[in-house]
This record gives structure tokens, C-alpha cells and sequence, in this order.
């Protein structure tokens, strides 16, 4: 399992700094150091980088026949629907979102023998920047501006792919795009994002099992490919608002609307015959396994559709 939210991660390099910061209202792990240069710390934050948005439930439903499920009473009127929607999950355009001087996701605007990096300016302020490229490939040890271009020395002090916008199509399978890259300014607490992510391992966890995280944890769906992570349980209800920064409880998902801000829905057993946890019959609700979705898992929704 990678580094867990609410633990200092250090670096491989120059000595950390440590502590915990607060940054757009969310609590994140992070990780300090002193940039070879002297001036500038750079920090990697664990965050949930972008809510999936799925549009109408409607329009992503396929006709697909429901199957009946058992439910806890024993009665046989849940409907599981196996397969909600069958097209191939989507990752944001990231080469288009990074567009920031040269772009760090694609790596276009440097020459041969540099690469596209972030940077501190004297007025504190980040920019993507052409630098001398590093070496080092993805996975091994390195230090600031030790990786190949296209990389960065991530929280856990190996060189990880920079990404933006949650784009998880240049992640490795077991990875997504879920780190926020931020530098601190000289001297003071001023946290400056860079824009770039980067892609981090995700979590073989449960999101029906509690103990599959560490205390304080819950495992949630982090991207449109139904990837998996840890992280600290949120306080909102099922059909209460959520965004990256309010999570929903254990055992919900938020399903976000375009502008960023989604609702929290149920998650429930999508399997043959149904299971535990299961939609509360007395709201009417069936369970339904969309693609995005991680195996075995579906989202309560409206039964009439």
C-alpha cells in the first residue's frame, strides 16, 4: 500500500521539512524538502485531484435486463443490473489542461537535453519551465530535477509521470493521477500549486470493507476507471453535496456534475443474485454496475429508468 494521508512522506535527497498543511479546505499528506538551489521546498499532496463527471445517470444506462437479488429480509425484489453502461471510461484531456509555458504532461515547448518542470520565480510565482533533463526512470530513487523528462521526484522519493487534471491515460494500470504538485515559497507558508499531478500507485482496498484501509480511512473510487484509493473518511450523507474537498461517509461515491460539485450515491453488491451492502429497498432504488465502477461494486440509482 503507498504512503497513507495524515503521515509526513519523505524525500530521498536533502533533509525534509515536516508538518501538516491545510490547502483548499482539505486536509492532505505531504512531503518537504529543500530544492538543491536553496530557494524554493517543493511538497506532493495525496489528494482526490478529479471527481469523475458521468453526466445524466440516464444517458449512461444501457438496456441491459435487470437480474433479481435477494435482500436482507429475504425477500427476492432488488434489481441488480449487471452492466448500467458499457462504454469505455473516459480520462480527462491532461495535455490540454497543462498548458502552463512548456507543457509538463506532453513535454512539448523544451529542446532536445532539457525538460519541462516547475519552478519558483522571484515573485513566487510557478511556472512550467525548460530545466536541464535528469536521468533517472520512472520507479527509481532520485532528488529534484533527478528524473528523465516527463517525470518528477514524487512524495515516496521515486521518479513518478506528471500528469493534469486527474488524466490517468498516461498512468501505469495500478496508478492514477491523484498527486497535486505545490512549491513553498521562500521563508514563508505559502503554498503555490504548479498545476501538474502526478500519478501515484493506487490502493488495493475494499469499498465494502472498513478494515481494508488504515483507522481514520476509507477506500473510495478516485477515477473513471473504477481505480481505488485510501483516504480520510468524509462527513457527507448519501444524496448530500461532495466535492475533492468534502468527502461522502464510507460506502458512498460522489457522483459529480461538470462544474466539480456531485452528490453522494450508495454503493451497493452488483453480483448475480445480489449481496450485502444492498440498496434500501424502502427507497425505491436499484443496484447498478456501471463501467467506471470497480468489479462486484454499482451505485444505488432510481429504479425507473
Amino acid at each position: 500500500m503507498p504512503h497513507s494521508l495524515g503521515e509526513t512522506q519523505r524525500l530521498n535527497g536533502p533533509t525534509p521539512g515536516e508538518g501538516k498543511a491545510a490547502v483548499s479546505g482539505a486536509w492532505r499528506d505531504i512531503a518537504r524538502y529543500l530544492v538543491p538551489n536553496g530557494t524554493t521546498f517543493m511538497k506532493l499532496a495525496w489528494v482526490l485531484s478529479a471527481l469523475f463527471a458521468v453526466g445524466s445517470l440516464v444517458a449512461c444506462r444501457s438496456t441491459n435486463v435487470p437480474v433479481q437479488g435477494t435482500t436482507s429480509d429475504g425477500s427476492t425484489d432488488a434489481i441488480i443490473i449487471l452492466d448500467a453502461g458499457s462504454s469505455t471510461p473516459v480520462s480527462p484531456d491532461g495535455a490540454a489542461l497543462c498548458n502552463n509555458g512548456c507543457n509538463y504532461q506532453t513535454q512539448a515547448g523544451c529542446d532536445a537535453g532539457s525538460m519541462c518542470h516547475p519552478a519558483m520565480d522571484s515573485a513566487q510565482e510557478v511556472t512550467a519551465t525548460c530545466q536541464p533533463a535528469g536521468t533517472l526512470a520512472a520507479g527509481e530513487p532520485c532528488t529534484w530535477l533527478g528524473c528523465q523528462p516527463g517525470y518528477i521526484c514524487a512524495a515516496d522519493g521515486r521518479c513518478r509521470h506528471m500528469c493534469c487534471g486527474g488524466d490517468w491515460s498516461v498512468c501505469e494500470a495500478n496508478e492514477s493521477c491523484t498527486g497535486a504538485v505545490e512549491l513553498l515559497a521562500p521563508g514563508s507558508s505559502l503554498a503555490v500549486p504548479a498545476g501538474v499531478g502526478v500519478c501515484e500507485p493506487t490502493d488495493d482496498c475494499d469499498v465494502f470493507d472498513a478494515s481494508s484501509c488504515p483507522a481514520g480511512q476509507s477506500c473510495y473510487i478516485i477515477d473513471s476507471r473504477g481505480g481505488l484509493s485510501c483516504l480520510p473518511t468524509g462527513s457527507s450523507d448519501a444524496y448530500e453535496l461532495c466535492s475533492a474537498a468534502e468527502l461522502c461517509k464510507a460506502g458512498l461515491t460522489c457522483v459529480a456534475s461538470t462544474n466539480g460539485v456531485g452528490t453522494c450515491s450508495r454503493l451497493c453488491r452488483a453480483v448475480a443474485g445480489g449481496g450485502s451492502p444492498e440498496c434500501p429497498p424502502t427507497e425505491g432504488m436499484s443496484c447498478a454496475h456501471y463501467a467506471y465502477d470497480p468489479p462486484g461494486v454499482g451505485e444505488c440509482v432510481p429504479s425507473a429508468f
